[in-house]
């Protein structure tokens, strides 16, 4: 099966480059801003940044706790992060880019999903979009935690 697209999401935000990548990639800061977060659980006991790294990302969503297999296929710091993780519904992409820009720091965020069967196709091309108001909402609150903030 081809890779779908589900959504793509773009912010401005007011802070240097380094500090909204360090926000992105660094476990315990991730907890500021992603009310879905628990901890990830690094294969080799700690987080290495290696392309190839695996670990299990731990969520809870109300009160499903959610644990997905990932790999880390990119590390560009501070520019680029590219995983995917693995389930029963296929093999889910997320993509972040960060570039420099006037006092700030353009984040791009991609998802997309390799259905594994023809049932998950069709309930992803139904509702897969709908996991961008999650991580829409989740992006404004790492902006707004960041914007706060004196960076100088």
């Amino acid at each position: 099966m081809k890779e779908k697209l589900l959504f793509r999401l773009e912010e401005f935000i007011e802070a240097p480059i380094e500090v909204v990548f360090d926000y992105l990639d660094d476990d315990e800061k991730i907890k500021y801003w992603n009310d879905y977060f628990i901890e990830n659980i690094y294969e080799k006991g700690q987080k290495t940044n290696e392309v190839g790294e695996r670990f299990t990302s731990v969520q809870q969503f109300e009160k499903k706790v959610v644990k997905v297999d990932i790999e880390l296929l990119e590390y560009e710091a501070p520019h680029k992060i590219v995983m995917v993780g693995y389930s029963k519904e296929g093999q889910a992409y997320t993509r972040y880019y960060l570039g420099s820009e006037d006092n700030g720091t353009r984040l791009v965020m991609e998802s997309s999903i390799i259905p594994s069967n023809l049932y998950h196709s069709i309930i992803t091309t139904l509702f897969g979009r709908l996991g961008k108001f999650i991580y829409k909402d989740q992006v404004i609150k790492l902006k707004d935690y960041l914007e706060v903030r004196d960076w100088s």
